[in-house]
């Protein structure tokens, strides 16, 4: 039995570790995605990159775009000569976005004059407009230390590349054509996870191999935003030269890591002095211009919550001068993890054989490798799997237990019958000694006494048989109170689902032994009373989605055996639970009806119907990889049956099985 028992376990692993990797292989699945929302849940509360005081957000936002055209400068703000640089730009932003050109020419004099060292305006020029000769003219004085923003565009996504194939770049009338790319030019765009988030960035591409071939702009390669203001900042050393894409550690929440400053503060003579100290806030220092809100559409989820396009441009500077770019762990090395977690699972299950050791035991190493991953992140800038191991942990621990208790189980229904049969001859003795007292007068007191302790013998066998039931009951209690602990730290609500509909069939089967222990007939339930009961829980498991949800019942007295009542509770339990989730969506309000009755054929029919939307009819159940739909078939086989599905006005599942037919082992 012991090395039945280890073979069993360990194809059970193997195939569970199969199928999660499957599962984690894939771009989209229920792993991938836990995996990043744990990477940014580690983002989130580990460490940040520190602030750099040099870096500086100037924010086009609401207040910059809204000045009125008609307001007293002179009274506004103090400007008491609108000639001046400082009145012609407030006079010319408090006309509508968007802007002459000339005021970002005077954007860029300004704060190069206050001793900037790089202007980097993440905005795009792309089609002419008037005074464009004033902003091309501040973008010749200033060259080698201003850059501005080009743009990918998406008409066509290749499969052998994450950009697009058509590059935006400044109008003409701002930087004439060459035959290799200006240096002024970096592309703002960050390509996202396949979740929509901004975790990654890319600092160069090359053109030949990703845009479009008529585009006149040579083979050379073509830097990123950040890229290129930190080459015109000196530190051309850190910028990767590669078009490998690179993960990075961000330094704050959204407006907070990089306070947004209104633009137009730098033009009114009282915040230019106070907010800015008369221009030295901006000595030596990469300034930002760009959008801030989402009235330009500009704002991209991350790990730490929604930013702006400037302010994530930021963030990757800053993370480029202080090297804290973060990386996953090789191939290999993610095997051997898995690896790791399949020998603990397997071993903690093979050599742990209490339930709840076995369960603290794997809850124990799931918690502390999750917990290890925050030094990892926050000392190595490493992330490795997480969710896969834990759930390959959580699934192994969970099969063996339901292996271990299924065994337990049939030793003890063994037990049982050992038991009836061993009564069966005491009563069988019972009526030998009866024709033996009546041939035999002087032997009555003698025989007396023998029957006297056979009645206590059969009396204290009963008990012991309650007191197995109670036992079964109560381990199947403690499996599904530990399925509801672990279910309160999940989060990821597929793998909650999964664990609520594993305890739910746990709670069947203990539902079953409570019923037979509580009953005057150890060997048969009333199905009736034990119906009620299970749609009782089943209705509070789902509370969240069945108050308009109401369950009747039509049952009729019948007295099933344990070998058909454990089989009709599991398929009760999965019918009724699909009519929770599934039947009605969309819906106010529903009606399950749960009906068992003879057939004249001496069969027993059971129906499990609702007035929901429907099974789809494009799924045949009885080929579908639901775990569920495949348990209730061969539950069904088990009890020598037929099962059939009617859709009308909702969705009818009617089981038929003889009255008196045992469950197939």
């Amino acid at each position: 039995m012991g090395k039945w028992r280890i073979t069993v376990i360990l194809l059970f692993a193997a195939a569970a570790a199969s199928l999660l990797l499957v599962f984690a292989n894939s771009e989209d699945s229920f792993l991938t995605r836990g995996e990043l929302s744990v990477r940014d849940l580690i983002a989130r509360h580990g460490r940040r990159t520190p602030g750099n005081p040099k870096l500086i957000f100037l924010a086009i936002d609401s207040d910059s775009i809204s000045l009125d055209a008609k307001a007293d400068l002179r009274g506004l703000f103090g400007i008491q000569d609108e000639t001046t640089p400082e009145g012609r730009a407030l006079s010319m932003m408090s006309e509508h976005w968007p802007w002459p050109r000339s005021v970002h020419a005077l954007i860029l004099d300004r704060l190069m004059s206050a001793g900037a060292k790089v202007v980097v305006f993440d905005l795009l020029f792309a089609t002419p407009s008037e005074h464009d000769e004033d902003f091309r003219a501040a973008l010749d004085r200033h060259a080698d230390r201003v850059v501005i923003g080009s743009n990918f565009t998406s008409p066509e996504v290749r499969e052998s590349a994450p950009i697009s194939t058509t590059l935006t770049l400044p109008t003409e009338s701002l930087i004439p054509p060459r035959e290799t790319l200006d240096s002024r030019i970096g592309y703002v765009n960050f390509w996202p996870d396949s979740d929509g988030v901004i975790r990654e960035t890319q600092f160069q591409t090359n053109f030949a191999q990703f845009i479009d071939p008529a585009a006149s702009i040579g083979e050379s390669d073509i830097n990123s935003l950040a890229a290129q203001a930190v080459r015109k900042f000196g530190r051309s050393e850190l910028v990767p030269t590669d078009t490998q894409s690179r993960a990075f550690r961000y330094t704050g929440e959204p407006r907070f890591g990089f306070p947004a400053r209104s633009i137009f503060e730098i033009f009114v003579p009282e915040y230019w002095k106070r907010n800015f100290q008369s221009g030295k806030a901006f000595e030596g220092a990469i300034v930002v211009v760009g959008a801030a809100g989402n009235w330009q559409h500009d704002e991209h989820p991350t790990p730490l919550g929604v930013m702006s396009g400037a302010e994530i441009q930021l963030n990757v500077i800053n993370a480029v001068l202080n090297r804290e770019f973060l990386r996953s762990v090789s191939k290999p090395f993610s095997a051997l993890i898995w690896i790791l977690a399949a020998a603990l699972a397997v071993g903690g299950s093979i050599w742990c054989g209490h339930p709840i050791r076995r369960v603290g035991l794997l809850l124990l190493v799931a918690t502390a490798w999750v917990t290890l991953q925050f030094p990892l992140f926050n000392h190595g800038g490493v992330f490795v799997p997480v969710v896969g191991p834990v759930a390959l942990i959580a699934v192994v621990g969970v099969g063996s237990l339901v292996f271990d208790l299924i065994r337990i189980g049939a030793e003890q229904l063994r037990l049982r019958l050992a038991l009836i049969e061993r009564k069966r001859a005491q009563e069988m003795l019972q009526t030998a000694n009866e024709q033996l007292e009546q041939r035999v007068s002087e032997r009555t007191v003698e025989l007396t006494r023998a029957n006297a302790n056979l009645t206590r013998l059969i009396e204290e066998k009963d008990v012991l048989l309650k007191e197995i039931h109670h036992r079964v009951k109560n381990n199947l209690q403690v499996i599904s109170s530990l399925l509801n602990l672990q279910s309160s730290q999940i989060e990821d609500p597929v793998a909650l689902q999964i664990f609520t509909e594993s305890r739910n069939r746990v709670r069947s089967m203990a539902l079953i032994h409570e019923k037979l222990y509580q009953s005057q007939d150890l060997s048969r339930i009333d199905f009736g009373d034990y119906v009620r009961a299970l749609t009782t829980g089943l209705h509070a498991s789902f509370a969240g989605q069945s108050s308009a949800v109401r369950i009747s019942s039509d049952i009729e007295p019948i007295m099933l055996s344990v070998d058909s009542a454990v089989p009709c509770g599991l398929i009760l339990n999965e019918l009724v639970t699909n009519c929770f989730k599934y039947a009605f969506r969309g819906m106010d309000h529903g009606e399950i009806q749960i009906s068992l009755k003879r057939t004249e054929q001496a069969h027993l029919r059971l129906t499990v119907s609702d007035d929901g939307v429907g099974f789809p009819k494009d799924v045949n159940f009885r080929e579908t990889e639901s775990l569920g739909m495949q348990l209730i078939t061969t539950l069904t086989d088990q009890l020598d049956g037929t099962i059939s599905l009617r859709n009308g006005r909702g969705t009818t599942f009617d089981i038929v099985f003889p009255e008196t037919s045992e469950a197939k082992p």
